[in-house]
């Protein structure tokens, strides 16, 4: 026997931590669902709908446990509903514990404050249909009402918690809800009579300071604006009201609580339906009863929040309200920590002390109650005044005051969903406007010693992590080139500038990092003719290299191309491609020495690759590689524009993480190219990047770029306003989706499009069809001298058509006319040869007459 009492004991208290280790997974999981469930801050379901289902379950729930136990046999010792109530000493203490009401009500049978002290009367085994009606007939009708009106305060707290979850994370929920004991506390003295003694008082003091530490952040005073507190407090405020309403509720009826449930829960269907009607009369974007519910979290949140009191309820049944208090404040310290991580809040600085402060008081307040009453059975109880008597009662005032509290409940729930706060779904404030360049070292160089320059290549710095200026003789210095820094050097070779792009990437990779500032992510390459718009580079791939692409390879602006080949033939029209320069025969000897190196790089030494290199970027992480492939080019002084994108293409073979993704990226929308000409004032505005800035000639195109750049610096730091498009959630949905929420005009416009779209016909010409000059009405009437040139133009093209004509028929008569002298000289031929024919018979026949005869052929040739 004892061997059993022992296991017995051991299946008890792992019961209890197992049933606080459920609830500590159901309260986290529950505060990750309701935020998760969102889209854009938004919920695409109906919030109204999903309490009203939940509570539909609920009620059937109810009430197939109040028809189970209604057919049961009848107990002298009545029955426990939820909780079996224990008359022991550990039960009375917990019972006495069990005097705070619990605000986490979501749930079948709502737990501590929904116990039984007495029993219920005895029933025989009986029909379902006559069992079930005997259970609602138990209830009072004093009692109905009272649940119809508990059941008002449940839809308040229900339909508001959506509106918490839109405002703050589930840490700082979780955090107050569980942590604001001083309402509670102050209600149950109010409302009925309860003892708090001077050291629970002191925890409230002291939890309510613990609560205003979790708050605070240096910078906006609070996490939250005002108006998100309000909402919370006022749930728990609505969440103490409604507990110590049920349990007043609970303790003045002898009905089975399965009945109770059943008539709380019914309430709340019809309740929560009425919400839902009036949403979807008073907003447009109110979602259909069934509507929405596309992904599982929006399920999850109807299940959890039906099954959420049967893990409350087990803490009670096999541990105490202490174990339901440390595993509340466990799960909340959960919560607390992943909000950040899965939904990027900022946790406050305090948050950690406050949160302990909160959870020690919330222990100290259950561990330390007021001295017990006399403890007496439901029967000898003495009566006494029932909670909120100054609200009327009697018969009379039931309807009128339960219309009036259903008017109000329903008007403070359709409020909450529809009014627009200051706050946003997350603490945190709007982002703030920063370079895409913040990471990133500028290494701008010249070719020559232009210190005039510098001052206004200096206004790229609010941009980059560093500037870093490259120009021959640029700071006095013994070591003349071999000087650098991280901001300077003075290398004079503009032909392999690789190379001491190389040395600056050694020096900053061999400095130990400074802990106090951001380290550079990578470097950026350009001259100082060259312009970048840098904010327009806000959406690149910071973890590719980049190069610039020309916008043209004329040999004169553009250029020259990135192309990689084994014969100069792909690229003859290049001028290093020339027979007499053949810049491709160092850049091949210099493979052949990287060959012999037995390196891990993947390459061809027999192709080399041409490329504009006046601007280009390379990525941190292969500044190593970088570095060591320079020194073989620069070893046989390998023209810049062959070596750097020969030393890309290596890179791209060699360092991909994916076999067929390239990590090289094309800078497109620059203009220009290596020798390209000043740009004009439209080349400026129209792309993010190119060459050249002229400093000697357009001062307004030089101008109107650096005021670009001021303007652009003045603006870093500001906050980013998100557009409205981003939160709009039907745009994230299906095209039906989309289109329901559509203006009526602008659905209609483009129905009315669609209809004249010519589905099926095919192309009949290559080219569209031509229109009549300013057939749309929409050119401008053109001035007089534009007139003027039209009609010259006109002029022209006539006077141009006429001489074309008048040449086409002067060459066909020319032609006709060379034809019929070629006809004439054939028929003069042939005659000939027939007189020479018969004269040649003549001779044969006779030479009498042959003088006679040559002299005629001879005067008529």
């Amino acid at each position: 026997m004892q061997s059993l009492h022992t296991l017995w004991s051991l299946h008890t208290y792992n019961a209890a931590y197992l049933s606080a280790l459920c609830l500590v997974i159901i309260q986290v999981s529950i505060g990750c669902i309701m935020r998760s469930s969102q889209t854009s801050g938004k919920y695409t379901f109906s919030t109204s709908s999903s309490v009203t289902i939940s509570e539909f379950f609920k009620f059937l729930i109810s009430s197939v446990l109040m028809v189970r136990a209604a057919r049961r046999e009848g107990d002298e010792k009545g029955m426990h509903e939820l909780v079996p109530g224990s008359e022991s000493e550990g039960g009375e203490k917990e019972r006495e514990k069990e005097r705070v009401v619990d605000d986490d009500e979501l749930t079948v049978g709502v737990e501590d404050e929904r116990l039984i002290y007495g029993g219920g009367k005895a029933h025989g085994k009986v029909g379902f249909v006559r069992g079930y009606v005997k259970s609602l007939g138990m209830v009072s009708v004093e009692n109905r009402y009272g649940f119809a009106k508990l059941a008002l305060l449940y839809a308040l707290i229900n339909n508001t918690i959506f509106v918490a979850y839109k405002l703050a994370d589930p840490g700082t929920i979780a955090l107050i809800r569980s942590g604001v004991i001083f309402i509670t506390a102050l209600i149950m003295v109010l409302a009925i009579g309860a003892d708090i003694s001077k050291i629970q008082w002191t925890a409230i003091i002291i939890q309510l300071c613990g609560l205003a530490t979790t708050q605070y952040t240096p910078d906006t005073s609070t996490s939250y604006p005002l108006s998100t507190y309000m909402v919370l407090l006022f749930q728990v405020f609505v969440s103490s009201v409604a507990g110590v309403y049920n349990q007043s509720l609970l303790k003045s009826d002898q009905a089975s609580l399965h009945a109770q449930n059943a008539v709380l829960y019914g309430c709340g269907i019809v309740i929560n339906s009425i919400v839902h009607l009036t949403l979807s009369f008073v907003t447009d974007d109110e979602p259909g009863f069934f509507v929405g519910y596309t992904n599982s979290a929006a399920y999850l949140v109807i299940v959890s929040n039906v099954f959420i009191g049967l893990a409350i309820t087990a803490v009670y049944k096999y541990a105490n309200a202490v174990i339901k208090c440390l595993a509340t404040a466990i799960a909340t310290g959960i919560l607390l920590y992943i909000s950040p991580i899965l939904f990027g809040t900022t946790m406050a600085p305090l948050i950690i002390p406050g949160g302990l402060i909160v959870f020690i008081t919330s222990w100290l307040y259950m561990e330390y109650p007021a001295p017990k009453r006399p403890i007496v059975t439901f029967s000898d109880e003495p009566p006494r005044s029932r909670p909120f008597n100054f609200i009327p009662s009697g018969p009379k005032w039931r309807n009128p005051i339960l219309l009036l509290s259903s008017l109000t409940s329903v008007f403070i729930i359709v409020f909450c969903e529809t009014m627009q706060l200051s706050s946003t779904s997350t603490p945190v404030s709007l982002p703030i406007l920063t370079s895409p360049f913040n990471t990133t070292l500028a290494f701008i160089r010249w070719n020559g010693h232009r210190p005039e320059r510098v001052p206004l290549i200096e206004k790229y710095a609010p941009f980059f992590h560093t500037l870093h200026l490259s120009m021959p003789s640029l700071i006095e210095s013994p070591h003349r080139t071999a000087f650098q820094n991280l901001t300077h050097d003075n290398w004079g070779d503009g032909l392999v500038t690789y190379v001491q792009i190389a040395r600056t990437m050694q020096l900053i990779l061999d400095v130990p990092r400074n802990e106090s500032e951001p380290e550079i992510g990578g470097l950026l390459q350009f001259h100082f003719d060259v312009w970048i718009d840098p904010m327009d580079f806000a959406e690149e791939d910071y973890n590719k290299m980049w190069i610039a692409v020309s916008r043209h390879n004329d040999n004169a602006g553009g250029g020259p191309t990135f192309l990689c080949m084994k014969k100069r033939d792909r690229f003859s029209s290049w001028v290093g491609m020339a027979k007499d320069r053949n810049w491709q025969y160092p850049l091949l000897e210099a493979l052949q020495d990287l060959e012999k190196a037995n390196t891990d790089y993947t390459f061809d030494p027999e192709e080399w690759c041409t490329g504009w290199s006046d601007i280009y970027y390379v990525p941190r992480h292969l500044w190593v590689d970088y570095i060591y492939l320079a020194a073989f080019f620069g070893a046989r002084d390998v023209f810049h524009e062959m070596a750097v994108p020969t030393i890309m293409h290596i890179l791209d073979q060699s360092r991909r993480k994916r076999e067929l993704s390239s990590i090289v990226n094309f800078i497109g929308n620059c203009y220009g190219g290596c020798c390209a000409g000043g740009a004009n004032l439209e080349d400026l505005l129209s792309h993010r990047c190119g060459h050249k800035l002229d400093y000697a000639g357009d001062r307004n195109v030089v101008a109107a770029h650096y005021d670009s750049l001021d303007y652009a610096a003045s603006i870093l730091g500001s906050e980013i306003e998100r557009p409205e498009w981003i939160d709009q959630p039907h745009r994230q949905e299906n095209w039906t989706t989309f289109a329901q929420n559509l203006a009526p005009e602008t659905l209609t416009a483009w129905k009315a499009a669609m209809n004249k779209v010519p589905l099926g016909k095919t192309m009949g010409h290559n080219m569209p069809a031509n229109f009549v000059w300013n057939s749309t009405g929409i050119e401008p009437p053109p001035t007089p001298a534009e007139l003027r040139k039209i009609e010259q133009e006109r002029l022209k093209k006539l006077e141009e058509e006429k001489q074309a004509e008048l040449a086409r028929i002067a060459g066909e008569q020319a032609e006709a006319e060379a034809v019929r002298k070629l006809e004439a000289n054939r028929k003069a031929e042939e005659q000939r040869q027939k007189e020479k024919l018969q004269l040649s018979e003549q001779m044969k026949a006779g030479s009498g007459k042959i003088p006679d005869l040559v002299g005629a052929v001879e005067n008529e040739t």
